[in-house]
């Protein structure tokens, strides 16, 4: 059973690496963006503030449980413990870090979207539907993202300027 426990500790390491990979680029994207264009803002409704402050204090509660199981898990000396707290950490990260790439910050010419820079301009066939979603056309490709947690009038006021 001690071999399961190491095998499945090392994919959960892994896995936690990728996804807080993925957390610390985005984090990154978003800081030199802003460093770029100081006019950069979060386009988040009351709700999503409140729900990203939730995840972020999840976040840390998730990195606290962690670190307690593995305290726990070497003074009884259990790989078991050190498992399931990697588990729970690594779920978070995962659920996170798709939602953090969820994130618009508005500028004054782009918007960025997780780690995708979009010109206003450059924008074609945009449309904000009821499913909580918008889709456009970049570069010919279509792209699509959830607007669950995105203040839709700050965001129809700064696609409507780039004309």
């Amino acid at each position: 059973m001690d071999q399961f426990y190491t095998i499945s500790l090392f994919l959960l390491l892994l896995v936690l690496i990728y996804f807080t990979y993925q957390i610390v680029n985005l984090l990154v994207t978003m800081l030199k963006q802003r460093k770029i264009d100081g006019a950069m803002e979060f386009c988040l409704s009351s709700t999503g503030r409140y729900a990203y402050i939730g995840m972020i204090a999840g976040y840390i509660v998730a990195w606290a449980i962690f670190i307690w199981t593995c305290i726990v898990g070497w003074q009884l000396d259990s790989l078991q413990w050190l498992n399931n707290g990697l588990s729970v950490l690594t779920i978070y990260t995962v659920i996170f870090s798709m939602q953090l790439a969820n994130v618009v910050v508005l500028g004054k010419k782009h918007m960025l979207i997780g780690r995708l820079l979009v010109d206003y301009r450059k924008m074609k066939k945009i449309d904000l539907n009821s499913k909580r979603e918008m889709t456009f056309v970049y570069a010919q490709k279509s792209f699509r993202f959830s607007t669950r947690f995105v203040d839709i009038k700050k965001l129809r006021e700064a696609i409507a300027r780039k004309a």
